[in-house]
């Protein structure tokens, strides 16, 4: 167990595998967090990565992955995207903790998305969902949010306008993410603590599929209601319901609803 951050404890042992020549600052920057077991890459991650450079992004993915071997992209985007290496400290939100130390000019950025590979898809245009994004007043914006617990944005995919990852509140946010005891403490001290911090310190967030349109109160979106999500435009499958499909109403039909719907085997995504 770490007491002192994961930035403060681990950034020494961050290294660049990967990174596009004569890149420079961008207005757009997207940071998603990897994990995996081996060292190639998903279709799912490829397709984000492509979706996102389509619509201008810099793409950095930090990989916490347990093989020493090279990540292994599509060979549409491996020369375009930026690799950071590091110790599998600290789940997801000690990714973007990293990237945001690595990278100062990130936080200043007109329009930040933080993500992760915890989806599989899309599999649909990424740019319809970012235009709500670009489009948003709001200081935070995120996919879905839930009531489960408590309200909080579900920290998958994170948007940050205008600069604001770079205000006291959220740098000091970001550089005290430490290693919780389990993923269920790094749930609630990171991802429902980081919705607490936005309405202690009134930032504005919004979500582009809001959980009252999709289940009940209480109920996590992405699982209970993936199906109609689906319906509604959403672009992913959370990948727990694809491992496992018994946590989620009519899992078992996921694979099913996923090829009717947009024509694809689902166990190509993985």
């Amino acid at each position: 167990m770490f007491t002192r951050s994961v930035v403060r404890t681990t950034m020494s042992q961050v290294r660049v595998e990967r990174a596009p020549r004569g890149e420079s600052g961008s207005d757009r920057v997207a940071v998603i967090a990897q994990f995996s077991q081996q060292h190639h890459i998903s279709r799912s991650l490829d397709t984000m990565i492509a979706e996102l450079l389509t619509v201008g992004y810099r793409v950095i993915v930090c990989s916490s992955c347990q093989s020493r071997a090279e990540l292994v992209f599509d060979e549409s985007v491996r020369d375009k995207v930026t690799v950071l290496r590091r110790p599998n400290v600290g789940y997801d939100f000690g990714s973007w903790a990293c990237a945001l130390a690595w990278d100062a000019d990130i936080s200043r950025a007109r329009h930040v998305v933080l993500l992760n590979d915890s989806m599989v898809g899309p599999f649909s245009p990424l740019d319809t969902a970012l235009k709500g994004f670009h489009e948003s007043r709001a200081d935070v914006y995120g996919l879905t949010d839930t009531t489960q617990f408590e309200y909080h944005l579900q920290s998958y995919f994170l948007g940050f306008t205008n600069g604001v990852l770079a205000e006291q509140p959220l740098r000091r946010f970001w550089k005290g993410i430490r290693q919780e005891a389990s993923k269920e403490e790094t749930i609630h001290r990171n991802e429902i603590g980081f919705s607490r911090l936005l309405r202690r310190e009134g930032y504005v967030s919004e979500a582009a599929f809001p959980s009252r349109h999709v289940v009940n109160p209480g109920e996590n979106p992405t699982i209970v209601g993936w199906e109609r999500l689906l319906e509604l435009g959403f672009p992913f499958v959370k990948r727990e319901i694809v491992r496992t499909p018994q946590v989620a109403p009519g899992g078992d039909h996921v694979a099913d609803v996923v090829r009717r719907r947009f024509g694809v085997d689902i166990e190509e995504w993985l």
